[in-house]
């Protein structure tokens, strides 16, 4: 079994602070990419995150891609993430997942924040997920903020 995880979470400030001040994050990634084959993969990108309550993230995502072929696979992508009441500001542009084979499950969000009071500004363009095979599950999400 092949584990595949990048977590894209650049500059986030105040990482090692402690939880009761709020984390903020500002990310720009263009062209990131993650690809896998075989059975049995799993693949992660979460990109802005900044756990702790009243968090921050602004997030400028451009040609991100994931693509996985073979069996069994697992895909999830994230991008705005924030957490416990948080705010996220998400400009996404061509972002796409790709799976091919059999049993495949993919998940993609966009917006997150999470969280009581939680608030998320999305402006998406170009997003998409494509799947071949069979059994396969796919769910995009894209707004978020979540209670």
């Amino acid at each position: 079994m092949n584990v595949s995880k990048i977590v894209l979470a650049a500059a986030i400030t105040g990482l090692f602070a402690s939880t009761a001040m709020a984390q903020k994050s500002d990310v720009n990634l263009t062209n990131a990419k993650q690809t896998q084959a075989g059975a049995l993969n799993t693949q992660k990108a979460d990109i802005g995150n900044a756990t702790g309550k009243g968090s921050k993230s602004k997030v400028t995502a451009t040609n991100i891609r994931q693509n996985q072929s073979g069996a069994l696979n697992k895909q999830e992508l994230q991008i705005g993430n924030a957490a416990k009441g948080g705010k996220s500001d998400v400009n996404a542009r061509n972002i796409s997942q790709t799976q091919s084979g059999a049993l495949n499950k993919q998940k993609l969000a966009i917006g997150n924040a999470s969280g009581k009071g939680a608030k998320s500004k999305v402006t998406a363009r170009n997003v998409s997920q494509t799947q071949s095979g069979a059994l396969n599950k796919q769910e995009m999400n894209v707004g978020n903020a979540k209670k």
